[in-house]
């Protein structure tokens, strides 16, 4: 009986883990799309890669996706100099047990392109390769040893439409920690979330639920706390929220390197299972 809980509880994790980095790669590619911009543009960026690493705490290799798209207009450089544009401090709801989280690729933000070759390496050896698959997305294979905590890069070799990059740096960051005191199983549409401040380079986040809700929300990691915003609070008791927990909470890291006209933000994400786990 004992094996088969931890089983079940460590498939659970392994969901909760791939649903947020699927999540986090969405927020990412949303700061893609097309806005209005100042004229001129001087250092367009016309083309953009997405590389998100997540490392779940205790569950060994870590899961990988990755996409490529030509954007449907191209975009001053300065405009993307944060990876979650506005993004950072929003929050997501649904009604159900996992939280809602889109396309990978929203439509508004280009066409999907080869990228051809994605590796990983690490201490000079191959670490891993990010593979494409029909859809047009690229997911991590053959990695089977954890997230390294330095030293770990990424080459694409280019053999398609976007640019080859050469030995970029992955910040693999640290896995977060909930401050001294405060309770992840008791969670209210009033709650102030707190953790151990990271990095200005890094963002929080946030993964709970209730019987009739679920939340995510992407958050400044600096400042250490955050509170839900007002429109949030009012979909969460609109959703039937009257309590519920923080069941993960993720750091997320990113770099980002530019060759020709595109753009690549490379980015890792360590999860950390907090709050109840039935």
């Amino acid at each position: 009986m004992t094996n088969k809980r931890s089983k079940s509880s460590n498939t659970r994790r392994l969901t909760r883990g791939f649903t947020v980095t699927i999540a986090c790669l969405t927020l990412l590619l949303a700061s893609c799309r097309p806005q209005p911009q100042p004229e001129p543009q001087p250092g367009s960026v016309d083309r953009v890669g997405v590389v998100l690493l997540s490392q779940s705490q205790g569950l060994g290799a870590p899961s990988g996706q990755a996409t490529f798209v030509k954007l449907t207009a191209a975009r001053a450089e300065e405009l993307m100099n944060s990876p979650f544009g506005v993004q950072v401090g929003s929050c997501v709801v649904s009604t159900t047990s996992a939280p809602a989280v889109g396309s990978v690729a929203p439509s508004a933000s280009g066409n999907r392109l080869l990228a051809g070759s994605v590796e990983l390496r690490s201490g000079g050896e191959s670490y891993g390769l990010l593979e494409r698959g029909q859809d047009g997305r690229y997911a991590l294979l053959a990695a089977t040893q954890p997230l390294p905590t330095s030293g770990l890069i990424l080459n694409v070799h280019r053999t398609g439409a976007f640019p080859a990059f050469t030995n970029v740096a992955i910040d693999p960051g640290q896995t977060p920690e909930l401050a001294a005191g405060f309770d992840a199983t008791s969670v209210s549409v009033n709650t102030e979330f707190a953790w151990v401040p990271g990095t200005a380079n890094s963002a929080i986040i946030l993964v709970g639920s209730s019987g009739t809700a679920a939340f995510s929300c992407l958050v400044e990691d600096l400042p250490g706390t955050f509170s839900f915003p007002e429109a949030t609070r009012a979909e969460l008791t609109d959703a039937g929220f009257t309590g519920g927990s923080l069941d993960t909470i993720g750091r997320i890291t990113t770099n980002q390197v530019r060759a020709d006209s595109a753009l690549l933000v490379v980015g890792a994400l360590r999860l950390a299972n907090v709050g109840t786990d039935e």
